[in-house]
């Protein structure tokens, strides 16, 4: 059992975790049992369950849309089963959840940030659903690296992802068929010399664009150069965690890279890409959607590729989970439910709506868009080794040692060599208590 200082430190951590976070607006909304729309064939064979449930999200527009309409299809199928959806804004969320963990009253299902859902579960928020996920039968249909995210360190899983995203490489064809290069990067030398040879520091233009901000995307945007060259978090003061630091740090320190990039979101180091100011940046999924819909206008001629490699390719997960809360009265509904909205087809209709990866891998197979795009092709073969971040109880404390401590490599402030030392010194003493979950 942990120790009770330790627990309080990481109720402290997540609260400041969730101040960090991106809110959203709304408000709370509760569904109604309709007859609009025929079912699917429910998750728990003939249906005919009863009870009442609450499920907590925050989730907005789109992602709003689509959870109403699944919720009203499985209430067809279970006329005597209520479901109330209760909009809570991000940082809220995340408070509430400290909160419940204490008292008691939390709802029967919950919505959390992949990264998250460890720490959580190590603070009694959920609970522990393995004999029910495992007696479904589904669980080999699900990419590792987004079930990962929803264990504990002994692998018992308390909930299932339901929609995924990855990070991959975004490049400028003309910017790099003008400096004499006609494919993108596939090694860290072929990405240095491509960087550099299109890189105009005098005009603000740069060979690559990140995020390496003060907050999880942050460290969102380390981790796959650090997996890339075979090692991990847990092995992060290693010949290879010294140096994706330093290869980093040697970007912004040859004018690579702009030493902007610390300031910059994810978002921001896009909209820097597509005005033309980097030949190659780090993106995700919801940048093409952003792109696709308008709240981006470029003339980019955009090509997308793996991540550069060391060793070997490597990416790191994005996303959410749905968690059975502990102490659910109806926590037979609630699990059925969660397996009904994790069905190959409802996953390949949610993650269509709202421009994500499926987090199974035979939903890839129901819609052409995975497949037949090739941007969104790109994507979905990532998947299949990106790696969640964590888990671990821990890891908000996790995460900001390394990305505080790679914003001071970035900016010159330490040497890569110093802030791997540093990060690993408030790292490995957390490790060495409760180790990491790498399976």
């Amino acid at each position: 059992m942990r120790k009770r200082g330790r627990r309080i430190l990481a109720m402290a951590a997540l609260t400041m975790a969730g101040a960090m976070a991106l809110t959203a607006c709304g408000q709370k909304a509760d569904t109604t049992t309709t007859k609009e729309e025929k079912p699917e064939t429910s998750t728990s064979g003939e249906g005919g369950l009863s009870g009442e449930i609450t499920i907590w999200h925050y989730h907005h527009t789109l992602e709003h849309e689509i959870l109403v309409k699944t919720i009203k299809e499985y209430q067809e199928i279970n006329p005597d089963v209520t479901i109330n959806e209760t909009f809570v804004s991000r940082e809220e969320l995340m408070n509430q959840y400290n909160i419940g963990a204490v008292s008691g009253e939390l709802p029967d299902i919950g919505m959390v940030d992949s990264p998250d859902m460890s720490a959580y579960i190590s603070l009694g928020v959920y609970d522990d659903i393995t004999a029910e996920l495992e007696e479904w039968g589904e669980l080999d249909n699900f990419y590792e690296g987004p079930l990962n995210s929803c264990r504990d360190g002994d692998g018992n899983l308390y909930g299932l992802p339901t929609t995924s995203n990855c990070i991959a490489l975004v490049c400028n064809m003309d910017m790099l068929k003008e400096a004499g290069f006609d494919k993108a990067p596939t090694t860290w030398d072929e990405f240095y010399q491509i960087a550099k040879a299109c890189t105009n520091e005098a005009e603000g233009v740069y060979g690559y664009a990140m995020s390496a901000i003060a907050t999880e995307e942050g460290t969102h945007q380390f981790i796959p150069w650090l997996y890339s060259t075979g090692e991990t978090v847990a092995s992060l003061d290693s010949e290879g965690g010294r140096k994706a630091m330093g290869f980093l740090a040697k970007l912004t320190d040859e004018g690579i890279m702009s030493k902007e990039t610390t300031n910059w979101t994810q978002h921001e180091a896009f909209r820097s890409f597509c005005s033309g100011k980097a030949a190659m940046a780090t993106v995700g999924t919801w940048h093409l959607a952003q792109v696709d819909e308008g709240e981006i206008e470029t003339d980019v001629n955009m090509e997308f590729a793996p991540l550069p490699k060391d060793k070997q390719h490597s990416s790191s997960l994005g996303g959410e989970n749905l968690g059975v809360c502990a102490g659910s009265e109806n926590r037979e509904v609630a699990i059925d439910f969660l397996k009904f909205v994790m069905t190959k087809e409802k996953n390949t209709e949610w993650c269509n709506a709202v421009t994500s990866q499926p987090v199974r891998k035979d939903s890839v197979e129901l819609d052409g868009v995975w497949k037949e795009d090739e941007r969104f092709a790109l994507f979905t073969e990532v998947m299949n080794y990106a790696v969640a971040r964590g888990p671990h109880p821990e890891w908000p404390t996790i995460s900001e040692a390394i990305y505080r401590n790679e914003q001071a490599a970035l900016l010159g402030d330490k040497t890569a060599d110093q802030a791997i030392d540093d990060a690993a010194g408030i790292i490995n003493p957390i490790l060495k208590e409760t180790p990491i979950n790498l399976d």
